[in-house]
This record gives C-alpha cells, structure tokens and sequence, in this order.
C-alpha cells in the first residue's frame, strides 16, 4: 500500500545520505591531510546528525507501527520465522543503538572512541534495507534473484580471470627477464621494465 511505498522511498532516501555522509567524511580526511582546501562543505556535522536522528527515529516508528498492527504476526506467520522482519528489527535497533553510543562517545572526553568503531561500522548495515524494499518491484526482484543465483558462477569466473592473468603476467615476466640484464637497453628502459 502507500505506507509501504512512503517506506521504501525512506529506505532509498537513507542510503542516498549514507553515501552523502561517506563522501563529507572522505572529504574531512582530505582536509586534515592538506589534500582539499577548506570551505567546500559548510560544517555540515551538525546537519548530518539531524537528519540520522530524523532518519532512525521514522525508523523505529515504523517497525512500532508495523508491530502493534500485525503483533505476533509481524515475527511469524503460517509459512514460519519472518527473517526479513527480524533482519528489519535488528538493523533499526542496532542503528539507534549505534547512534546512541557515538554520540555518549563524541559528549564525554574521557570515553575512548576506538571502542566505538565496530559499532561504527554497523550503521553501513543499514543500507541492507533497501533490501526489503525489493519486494514491491516484481520486475526488479527477478533480476536480484538471477543475480543471487548466479554467484556461484561469477565466483568460478573471477577464479578462471585470475588464472588467466597469472599465466599472462608470468609469461610476460619471463619473456622481459633477459631485458633486466641487457647491456644494449639503456639504463631508463631497464629501470622502466623493472617498475
């Protein structure tokens, strides 16, 4: 229904600032190494955290929305353990819990943020929820699942592309092996084939 579709344009909304939030953190980095000059993205921090507290709080009022509708049902149904819903349910509770302690964490001085890292990178698994949007777009859900089905496949490909490019690069190293210790090549072209 349409709650379901407002959903869904939240969950590809979300991923769409996550990406935003990775390239202003990239960003940051650059300018504490001297690589970007200052002033590109107004200290935007404060705007992030507004709009992830805007973002985990529909969240959570969408899963105490969908619970109280369905109750019991929304974990089990006749067909057996909802996984997706518990998946839904673990990835909203990990995010509040995960924005909770770094912003517990960013408040007191004397709390250690490397022990908040791993929780860290649980916030990248919110974008797994774009996945439970899938289901509405029945075109979109057969090419997931072809591509699901076909990873055993790419999986034996890339293992037949390393094999290839192991033979081509020892082939090429062992025909440019005599070149290393060529007298007639100038030094710059045997410096050049040894890089």
């Amino acid at each position: 229904g349409p709650f379901d579709r407002f959903c869904s344009l939240c969950i590809v909304l979300n991923v769409m600032f996550v990406f935003l939030q990775l390239q202003f953190q990239g960003y940051n980095h650059g300018l504490s190494m001297g690589l970007e000059s200052p002033g590109q993205w107004l200290d935007a921090s404060l705007a992030f955290s507004m709009v992830e507290i805007c973002f985990n709080a529909f969240f959570a009022l969408e899963l105490a929305i969908r619970v109280s509708i369905l109750r019991a049902r929304f974990f089990c149904n006749q067909h057996g353990i909802e996984k997706l819903h518990l998946f839904d349910t673990f990835l909203v509770v990990v995010s509040g819990l995960d924005f909770y302690l770094f912003m517990q964490g960013q408040g007191s001085r004397g709390m250690n943020l490397n022990v908040l890292r791993p929780f860290r990178f649980l916030r990248l698994m919110r974008t797994l929820r774009i996945l439970r949007s899938v289901k509405l777009f029945n075109k979109l859900r057969v090419l997931v699942d072809t591509v699901g089905a076909s990873f055993l496949a790419l999986f034996w490909s890339i293992v037949l592309l390393g094999i290839v490019m192991l033979m081509a690069s020892l082939f090429l190293c062992q025909s440019l092996a005599d070149s290393l210790t060529d007298e007639t090549l100038a030094l710059e072209t045997r410096v050049w084939i040894y890089r």
